[in-house]
């Protein structure tokens, strides 16, 4: 079987404590098949699934180019959130107040991903932290959107994770794409 992939921004262990509010508040441990280890929150740009080695070192080299052009930024993690109904969601979620330096970052990978691989590109980029998803029980549900203060995380550089689906944490950053400094 073919390692699978994608590229993302890892997220400061630090955040697991706001989503441990809302773990605890819905009981989504209990609900949920998958809850995102502390290690494993982050920000996907792009999933690229399955790739071989020549294909990832092509990538590589687009997205060293790519990331010298970008500067560092600061995101700020501002809510709970999910996709899917309230009475059952497939994924609950840390939210992410819209940020252009972000939006821009991954339109810019997405377009690298469409160039290298032929894989079509994301038109549709919602910046989320997954806290929660697959739900295991038919339970009914009642959760809400919540904002809270807003929590910054900078934001200096991006990786290129491998999926290890059988192992906790589930991704391995194999390289990392320091972005530019601010002028």
């Amino acid at each position: 079987m073919q390692q699978h992939y994608f590229l993302g921004i890892r997220i400061p262990s630090d955040v697991q404590r706001l989503a441990d509010q809302y773990l605890n508040q819905h009981r989504l441990a209990e609900r949920y098949k998958v809850v995102s280890h502390p290690d494993d929150l982050h920000i996907t740009l792009f999933y690229l699934g399955a790739c071989d080695d020549r294909m990832i070192s092509k990538l590589s080299v687009q997205l060293r180019s790519l990331s010298e052009r970008h500067p560092g930024f600061t995101i700020q993690v501002d809510g709970f959130n999910f996709f899917g109904p309230s009475t059952g969601p497939r994924v609950t979620y840390l939210s992410v107040t819209k940020n252009m330096l972000l939006e821009r970052l991954q339109k810019d990978v997405s377009a690298a991903v469409t160039a290298v691989t032929g894989l079509p590109s994301k038109d549709r980029f919602v910046p989320h932290i997954t806290i929660a998803k697959k739900r295991k029980t038919d339970e009914r549900l009642a959760l809400s959107s919540d904002l809270f203060d807003p929590y910054p995380v900078s934001v200096d550089n991006f990786h290129l994770f491998q999926i290890h689906p059988h192992n906790t944490p589930k991704y391995e950053p194999i390289e990392t794409f320091p972005l530019g400094r601010p002028d």
